[in-house]
């Protein structure tokens, strides 16, 4: 694959797509690799999910982003976006719900924003909510996040699991969408772990230095430091 440059900014490469973070895209030469499946694995905590909330805030009008909730509502996670200064209620950006119908709660319709899902485990049904998003997205760029990809791990066999991704993540590269794919540090064995990052292009890991962070970037020697601030994710 040629890299290519971006003729702007010619230390940015062409094949990538911005992590919404400037001093981050300065770091990885222009941000995620478009089109590629990208792994975030980190703790728990707000740090991996910012990432991804920068990523989805930042496509333009002419991008579509779709959000695959399974431990979250799409509330809730527009509410943890706007804590941390970025806005993910906007036209552009769906979600795919696999949460809200476990809540029990009687049945809820899709709308135009959400689709609803009956669950983590119904791997079949997103993948047909997937495929609607490919097709609403027809001469768009497609942003994706999985989160958290873990939820999904955990609801169903690892058969069926990696049977699902090496779908998504071949039709998903296919149609040119970079998907970033959030991992709980901590909660897989070794090898579930090593399910998961088959097909991937890349993992960033988040580590906890005693309640300091930083990233793990893939072919950088040293880890990069940051925190979340009140306008999110910051380079130190």
């Amino acid at each position: 694959m040629s890299l290519g440059v971006n003729e702007e900014m010619p230390i940015l490469r062409g094949n990538r797509l911005s992590t919404g973070i400037a001093d981050l895209d300065m770091v990885l030469e222009g941000g995620y690799l478009n089109p590629g499946n990208e792994i975030i694995m980190g703790p728990s905590s707000i740090e991996k999910s910012a990432l991804a909330y920068h990523f989805a805030a930042s496509a333009d009008q002419k991008e579509n982003v779709y959000i695959i909730c399974g431990g979250y509502s799409p509330n809730d996670i527009i509410e943890k976006a706007t804590g941390i200064g970025l806005n993910l209620n906007r036209e552009n950006i769906k979600f795919i719900d696999c949460y809200t119908a476990t809540l029990g709660t009687g049945e809820i319709a899709s709308t135009e924003k959400i689709k609803i899902v009956a669950g983590p485990s119904a791997l079949n049904d997103i993948s047909l909510a997937i495929n609607e998003a490919i097709t609403e997205s027809t001469g768009k760029k497609m942003r994706v996040v999985f989160d958290t990809l873990s939820t999904f791990v955990l609801y169903n066999q690892k058969d069926s699991i990696r049977k699902f991704l090496n779908l998504i993540e071949g039709r998903l590269k296919g149609v040119g969408a970079t998907t970033l794919y959030l991992v709980d540090d901590g909660v897989h064995d070794k090898q579930t772990i090593s399910l998961m990052l088959q097909g991937m292009d890349a993992v960033y890991t988040i580590v906890d230095n005693g309640g300091k962070f930083s990233l793990t970037i893939p072919d950088l020697d040293m880890p990069v430091p940051i925190k979340v601030g009140p306008t999110g994710v910051v380079i130190l």
